[in-house]
């Protein structure tokens, strides 16, 4: 009986604990790797997510461009800084509604 791996699979049938003939694990060689497995799974579309509300203001995403974006309200064109998540687009419009107003620099007397 073969020694079962930390999945609870025989180490020979198990993708992740399987020995590959470069002596890595199959699921940590290059060479091994299924290339095509994974551009396939990169060009996925993810699915939709719902829109959120934060702050007055609504962060969408693009599954196409797998990206986060926010606006003023649902009729506002779409547009400015994309971002890889919603907690991204959060901290953007946290950090552009609390950003204080720049001081105006001191004018020199003569």
């Amino acid at each position: 009986m073969s020694p079962t791996c930390v999945h609870g699979f025989a180490a020979e049938h198990c993708a992740q604990c399987r020995t590959c003939p470069h002596g890595l694990t199959t699921s940590r060689c290059g060479r091994c790797a299924n290339r095509v497995t994974s551009r396939a799974a990169a060009k996925m579309v993810p699915p939709a997510q719902p829109p959120e509300e934060h702050r007055g203001f609504e962060i969408y995403f693009v599954p196409q461009e797998r990206s986060w974006y926010y606006r003023d309200s649902a009729d506002a064109p779409s547009g400015g800084p994309s971002f890889r998540s919603a907690f991204q687009a959060r901290l953007a419009i946290d950090s552009a509604l609390d950003e204080a107003p720049a001081p105006e620099p001191a004018r020199k007397r003569r």
